[in-house]
């Protein structure tokens, strides 16, 4: 009878060591080690955008990018210049991840109750993920242009 792991070579039975993988258990949060949840060291890492769309989606999981260079309670105007630089520097996933900030600080308002599930209608946020939706699309110069647009119509949104 043969055991695991033994190798017959010749007539010689020979003994090899059983290989498991191993693999660390996840954390409580349920990130594997190494990649823990909101501090943006999670891998893998890329300065491209992915997972934007269906246009850029490679992978099941999208790679964290560098975080832009802004400092936090910037108005949405710097978020919105920090993502030109971006893409000027093709640096896809930094532009988009600037793009989501700018929309995040703008859609930090205060709502009459009993609205705060209803999405935002205001227009610069749609131009934003109009901008997103051009990065997934692998249209940098369109997204530019969008970017450029939002930050020439001054609207009062980017100030915040």
């Amino acid at each position: 009878m043969l055991k695991a792991g033994a190798l017959i070579f010749g007539s010689a039975l020979l003994a090899a060591p059983l290989a498991l993988a191993q693999t660390a258990p996840p954390t409580p949060t349920g990130a594997l080690p190494g990649n823990d949840i909101g501090t943006r060291s999670s891998l893998p890492r890329s300065p491209a955008a992915s997972n934007i769309n269906s246009g850029d989606m490679t992978s099941t999981i999208a790679p964290t990018p560098p975080a832009p260079d802004v400092p936090s309670g910037s108005p949405a105007s710097a978020y919105l210049m920090s993502a030109s630089q971006s893409l000027a520097a093709k640096q896809t996933g930094t532009a988009d991840e600037a793009l989501e900030d700018a929309e995040t600080t703008i859609l930090q308002r205060a709502v009459p109750a009993g609205t705060g599930n209803m999405p935002s209608t205001d227009p610069v946020v749609a131009q934003i993920e109009q901008a997103r939706q051009q990065i997934g699309d692998n249209d940098s110069q369109g997204a530019n242009a969008t970017i450029q647009q939002i930050l020439a119509s001054n609207s009062p949104e980017l100030s915040q």
